[in-house]
């Protein structure tokens, strides 16, 4: 904004009797009436808000914010400014305004002339959906003050118009972000007379409705968002207009697919409007949209069509599963009402319903819209009459779920997806069908904003009302109506729920419930809801324990400390199976477990027998005779990795910037030299061990001579690999520390350790056998950490007697506080500590006392009610500002001079605490409005008007790595075959192998079109570069619910490799039948890189044998197989044959490991996890 020169300013109270001079008036006069004007004004009392300056102001043109800031030793130098959306009226009343008597002294501090203003006044506005591609259907129109404006700064499009009610004049705001756009989803015709435009959006955007004269909570600071409120719904012109009231719900249940049609705004994704042709404002409009790229380069003309004298037919009576995939496909627009049709729906109820049932399904996971459903329909009907459908089976621990996603103005029905069971889901598995999970949500994915958020008071009073609607009346989809269950702690921090749908059985939520345990002992609301949700951890069922296998032990406490705290113990044996069962390369050492009504980690005592368990009384939180051992994780080597939390805190704490620059810039090298250096490659693989056991494939491939031999899929995986790192190394300023490690935290239950000593010994991730003790000066963190003393300094020492705990952190159970509580106050239930021994960090380090992580006393009511319940889900939505407290201490560590030591960096993280204990103390964080940030560091990324050049390390680290390469997988068609690989025997198997690959690229495709992953490499590597789905989870979540998903995929395919030469031992290959195996995984190697045609998945399939065509290659010298890819030449077509009997084929070959049997030619494999 331009400043408009002013003679210096004298800011002292004027006597009473002389108001601001003529040069003001006349300044203010040659500012053009269009430019917006920010006026300072000063010489204010104390007692003087933001609210009374607006009533104060409001006569002289429409204001967008006013702050005040206070001067703490003159208060004759409160200075407050006004900005307006264009020069005020009536300047010389301006002039003379005072309070009490006193006239105020005011400056212009800034005008901004409003060149090429692309604030449009439109004649008419239009709200509907597209029929087709050239066909608008128009469902509602508003043409009273109808103002279309694109704000750059705030990077979104918004549109004012007026709605008459029978008692008032209401008017309403629609807003979209760019994000939340398409590129080129903008269309402008030519009318003749006038000019249309069409915004074609991909999400529905905020409603929102002007509200004058509220008041604003805070006293410094007034905002337009002050006065608006967020709607969802509009009702009908001339109608009466209903205020919406906190926490007011309706008798309804929500549907999908409402009647009412004041209530389908989420439908209505494309807005029209149209004003006068030469309209100057408009030529603007389409200058800036076009220079976001939202401009359509070819615009067709488009036919306008009235919705309301369409005609729709009734959906008629459908099984269950075809309902929920009809209107799943309507939820996200990929069909429009107008679609169906009576012969859309003749050759719906005709089709076998498991087949009508996945023609509905594949419309939703190809994310396209359908024009002719009906022709696609009678060809899918064509395509599968040969075909008998069999309802999929889920395998096993797993199951299908539906998940709704119910935002401000519609609900997005998803189609069943695998998930990871839990403890009721497999107790009521013949009900499985009938649970239902259900997410709050923004529009756009966004998440719900807190009552503490800017601008979000009581804004946000009609979402709450909508979520406490369904909470209360349920969710009805088809002829079933889904009620609340219960959530589960991470659920509530995702604003999500469990329903379940009676069916008029004998099973109803309140049985459910009852079935779940005892709670009547607890009488906070809070915990209450938190106690039910360990029911509904996702955990994989192990072992039925017998009563006398579980016995409960004393917690180790001392002055009110509990050492122990949520630690339990269990036998080796029973960690053997443990690990057994989940295919694990070795015994871990801890289990992160749930049984009962228990919950925490037991760690492997030698002391223990048979199924031995010993839960501790901090383990309890209630009652259920339940004795299956359910495990949701276990203990492992895990490389470290800074954080921009920990980095904060260790720059405070004294660690060079030049320590932190030195480790970025060696993870940086290399990152860059990683594709064309193969030790380098393998090491930093093994650096970054991956859950979903993609690195030990990529190592293995490596090590078997596939990169040197170039080809395509290991590189492009190698690629995704280093842009990830490169991506989080800019973005979350994620950098590898070679001396350190990531750990499930365990006590000392030998008291061998003294105070403020632990115990480390980590296992070679490439060795599962090798262990290292680690000892010395360590650092001890735990994110989330906010406070100086979140960083501990403690010594790592060697006792023998706890040489049976690896791959954990062991704390000391002596001392006045236990180590973990220091960490941001954890716990032993199954956090995990980063562990880091490196001198340059931990020598450092000049250590700041811990703070104190007290509970605070919980809200109680002495009979828990399930509506009550539902308010404290409503309530945590309403005042969950975890986030927000997170943003400004990361903001305000930046910007003031002591960082996270300052006084309101510490305060902030005390609220931080408070927050976290708010699922469970009830209790929301009170976050003042002067710990807000208003200026963000670049690092951040936030709305450029509000940013900054961080001067910090992160700042330093952002912009030297801020480059983001795209990825392109890289497709040869050229790519090598390596015929070597193409044993003999192999083409017997072809035909079973272009089968199974059809299917596999099916479902492969499926789920990238369900998580919105890009490639299939991202999906199999679990090295995914961004996601276009309807979540608010974190990033790291979605990549381990694609990374589990997938996972499912390979091992049902990896079954089908090797079922048919199981023998009779089980799922074992004997050695006999080894060479056949192998023949039947070149011949899925060959159908991939052999049959390639440009667009398909070319290469995944195959290396779903990866460790065979791994053993096959160990047998032919890289020199070698280069010389047979030099003879191949290019792609020669694969001739089948007759598979060769068995007792008729020759082949040797020594023993390798398969499914957990050893190999002899490489020590490398030992070591590679088959999951």
């Amino acid at each position: 904004m331009a400043a408009v020169s002013q003679p210096q300013r004298n800011r002292s109270r004027r006597p009473k009797s002389v108001p601001p001079n003529a040069q003001f008036v006349e300044n203010l006069l040659r500012i053009d009436v269009s430019s917006k004007v920010v006026l300072s004004v000063w010489g204010l009392d104390d007692s003087v808000t933001a609210t009374e300056l607006k009533k104060l102001f409001d006569p002289f043109g429409r204001i967008w914010d006013i702050t005040i800031e206070k001067n703490q030793q003159y208060a004759s130098r409160n200075v407050a400014y006004i900005k307006f959306e264009k020069r005020p009226d009536n300047i010389t009343g301006l002039s003379q305004v005072s309070i009490g008597g006193t006239f105020l002294c005011m400056d212009i501090e800034e005008s901004t002339p409003t060149n090429g203003n692309s604030k449009v006044r439109a004649t008419k506005l239009e709200l509907g959906v597209k029929q087709s591609k050239t066909e608008f259907c128009s469902e509602f129109i508003a043409r009273d003050n109808v103002f279309v404006e694109l704000l750059e700064s705030k990077r979104f499009i918004r549109i004012k118009f007026e709605r008459k009610f029978q008692d008032t004049l209401v008017e309403y705001q629609i807003e979209s972000k760019f994000h939340d756009m398409m590129q080129h989803c903008i269309d402008k015709e030519d009318l003749g007379d006038r000019t249309a435009v069409t915004i074609h959006l991909k999400y529905p955007p905020s409603y929102w409705r002007y509200c004058p004269g509220v008041d604003s909570p805070d006293p410094l600071r007034w905002t337009m968002g002050s006065c608006l409120r967020r709607v969802v719904d509009i009702y009908p012109e001339g109608s009466k207009f209903v205020r919406p009231k906190s926490l007011q719900s309706t008798p309804e249940p929500l549907e999908p697919n409402p009647a009412n049609m004041s209530s389908k705004l989420g439908k209505w994704i494309v807005i029209r409007f149209e004003t006068p042709k030469g309209n100057k404002s408009l030529v603007s409009f389409l200058k800036k949209a076009k220079s976001y790229y939202l401009l359509s380069d070819n615009s067709p003309q488009i036919r306008v069509l009235d919705g309301s004298l369409i005609h729709r037919p009734p959906i008629p009576l459908l099984p269950f599963e075809v309902r929920y995939n009809l209107e799943a496909a309507l939820s996200f627009n990929y069909l429009v009402e107008y679609d169906l049709t009576e012969r859309f729906f003749e050759v719906l109820t005709r089709l076998d319903p498991l087949k009508a049932s996945l023609i509905l399904e594949q419309i939703v996971t190809d994310r396209n819209r359908v024009w002719n459903p009906t022709e696609l329909l009678l060809q899918e009907e064509a395509r599968l009459a040969k075909n008998t459908l069999r309802p999929r089976e889920p395998p096993p621990q797993c199951v299908f779920l539906r998940k709704v996603f119910v935002t401000p103005t519609t609900m997005y029905l998803q189609t069943p997806s695998v998930e990871t069971s839990n403890r009721i889901i497999r107790h009521y598995l013949s009900l499985s069908d009938y649970f239902l999970r259900v997410e709050f949500s923004d529009e756009g994915s966004n998440k719900i904003r807190s009552k503490d958020s800017p601008g979000s008071s009581s804004t946000q009073n009609a979402i709450y009302n909508r979520i406490f609607n369904a909470l209360t009346n349920g969710i009805k989809i088809g002829d079933r109506h889904y009620e609340f269950l219960a959530f589960s702690a991470s659920q509530l921090r995702e604003n999500a729920a469990w329903f379940f749908c009676p069916q008029g059985g004998p099973h109803t939520a309140d049985s459910i419930r009852e079935w779940m345990g005892d709670f009547s002992h607890i009488k906070s609301i809070a915990k209450f809801g938190a106690r039910m949700g360990q029911c509904f951890s996702s955990t994989r069922a192990i072992a039925n324990l017998s009563k006398d296998d579980v016995r409960i032990i004393s917690d180790i406490e001392r002055d009110g400390q509990c050492f122990t705290d949520g630690c339990g113990k269990l036998s080796p044996k029973l960690a053997h199976m443990i690990g057994k069962q989940l295919e694990k390369d070795g015994t871990p050492a801890a289990f992160q477990i749930r049984l009962g009504g228990s919950k925490g980690v037991l760690a492997v005592s030698p002391y223990l027998h048979g199924n031995q368990v010993q839960i501790r009384p901090s383990m309890k939180k209630f009652h259920v005779d339940h004795y299956v051992l359910e495990v949701i994780k276990t203990s492992a080597f895990t490389s470290s990795y800074l954080n921009r939390q920990i980095i904060i805190l260790l720059s405070a704490l004294g660690v060079p910037d030049k320590v932190i620059l030195d480790l970025k810039n060696a993870m940086v090298r290399d990152l860059d030299r990683l594709e064309h250096d193969e030790e380098l490659a393998k090491q930093m693989l093994i650096q970054n061990w991956h859950e979903g056991g993609v690195s030990s494939m990529m190592t293995s491939m490596i090590v078997h001579g596939f990169l040197q031999r170039r080809d395509p899929f290991i590189k492009n995986l190698l690629t995704l690999f280093r842009l990830q790192m490169l991506e989080e190394l800019s973005k979350k300023a994620r950098i590898y520390v070679p001396q350190g490690a990531y750990l499930l935290g365990v006590p000392d239950e030998t008291g061998s350790l003294g105070e403020d000593e632990i115990f480390v010994q980590v296992s070679s991730v490439d060795n599962f056998a090798t262990r290292r003790v680690i000892e010395g000066k360590c650092a001890v963190v735990r994110c989330p950490c906010f406070h100086p003393g979140d960083v501990r300094v403690v010594k790592a020492v060697n006792r023998p007697e706890l040489k049976h705990l690896y791959d954990v952190v062991v704390f000391s159970t002596k001392g006045h506080r236990s180590i973990p509580s220091m960490c941001s106050g954890g716990d032993l239930d199954g956090d995990d500590f980063t562990v880091l021994w490196d001198p340059d960090i931990v020598n450092n380090i000049k250590e700041h006392p811990p703070m104190d992580y007290s509970s605070r006393e919980p809200m109680t009511n002495n009979n828990v009610t399930i509506r009550d319940i539902k308010k404290f889900f409503v309530q945590y939505a309403v005042s969950n500002n975890l986030g927000m407290i997170a943003h400004a201490h990361l903001a305000l560590s930046d910007q003031l001079e002591e960082g996270p030591l300052h006084g309101k960096c510490l305060r902030l993280a005390q609220l931080h605490s408070d927050a976290v204990d708010f699922p469970k103390s009830g209790k929301p964080a009170e976050m003042n409005p002067e710990l807000r940030a208003k200026k963000y560091p670049d690092f951040m990324e936030k709305s450029p008007d509000t940013t900054y050049k961080s001067k910090r390390v992160l700042g330093r680290i952002y912009r030297e790595c801020g480059k983001h390469e795209a990825f392109t997988p890289k497709n040869d068609d050229e790519s090598p075959l390596f015929k070597d690989l193409l044993i003999e025997g192999y083409q017997g198997y072809l035909a079973n192998a272009r089968e199974s690959k059809a299917q596999y690229d099916t479902e492969v495709k499926s789920l990238m079109n369900q998580y919105g992953v890009r490639s299939d490499f991202e999906l199999v590597s679990g090295f995914i570069m961004g996601v276009d789905i309807m979540t608010t989870k974190r990033e790291h979540d979605i990549r381990l619910a694609v990374v589990n998903a997938y996972s499912h995929i390979r091992r049902r395919y990896r079954t089908e490799l090797e079922q048919e030469f199981y023998g009779f031992e089980g799922r074992i290959v004997p050695p006999d039948k080894r060479p056949f195996l192998e023949m039947k995984a070149a011949a899925w190697y060959a159908v991939c890189y052999q049959d390639f045609q440009s667009g398909q998945q070319p290469y995944t399939f195959a290396w779903i044998a990866w460790d065979i065509l791994c053993k096959i290659a160990s047998r032919f010298p890289v020199t070698q197989f280069q010389h047979h890819e030099e003879q191949l030449g290019p792609h020669q077509p694969i001739q089948e044959s007759t598979p060769m009997p068995m007792d008729k084929r020759v082949y040797t070959m020594g023993p390798f490991k398969f499914l957990g049997h050893d190999v002899d030619d490489d020590q490398f494999l030992a070591a590679i996890n088959l999951q």
